[in-house]
């Protein structure tokens, strides 16, 4: 496929990560070049996006840390994070405390009574869905993205594959529980 091809079948939604992406690891990898691409204004451009995707797996670039992202989002008007609204604002745990995400200001997002009340202790892309993954916040899945590196290197589980067992490797994989 070239990569024409590849950016139109993205633009349409029905893009998924390339064959090279085969573990947890290079999945997260893959979705975090997405971010990256999308702050630098290259979003759909699947060079740019395989080639950060390729200097993340071979140790050139890092994400950047979780205390960038509480630094940000400190600084940032407060409102829902899910739909902007500023009224009856709560901290809405990206991984939920049930869930056994962890208590601590890198899970924790501003989000409205309702927003927080419909997502419940869903994974976030379990609420959003595959056909809207494209509009979690930026900031939540840079967030979601860090925090399911960690839970998986802790549990030993960032090269493995097709976690779900859904007979395929996808966001879904990620989840830190299942549904």
């Amino acid at each position: 496929m070239t990569d024409e091809e590849s950016t139109k079948q993205h633009n349409q939604g029905a893009f998924e990560p390339p064959h090279a992406v085969k573990t947890v690891r290079e999945l997260i990898f893959w979705e975090y070049a997405h971010l990256i691409a999308k702050a630098a204004g290259f979003e759909g451009n699947y060079r740019f996006i395989m080639s950060r995707f390729q200097r993340l797996r071979q140790g050139k670039m890092k994400m950047s840390g979780l205390v960038r992202d509480d630094r940000m989002m400190l600084s940032c008007e407060r409102c829902c994070i899910y739909c902007g609204s500023a009224e009856n604002l709560s901290l809405d745990h990206i991984i939920p405390l049930s869930k056994g995400g962890p208590d601590i200001i890198s899970n924790q997002v501003y989000a409205c009574r309702s927003c927080n009340s419909s997502k419940g202790d869903k994974d976030i892309f379990y609420w959003f869905g595959l056909e809207r993954k494209e509009e979690i916040p930026p900031m939540v899945l840079s967030k979601y993205l860090k925090l399911v590196f960690d839970f998986h290197e802790a549990q030993g589980t960032l090269d493995k594959t097709d976690i779900n067992m859904d007979g395929k490797l996808d966001v879904m994989d990620l989840s830190v529980f299942h549904q």
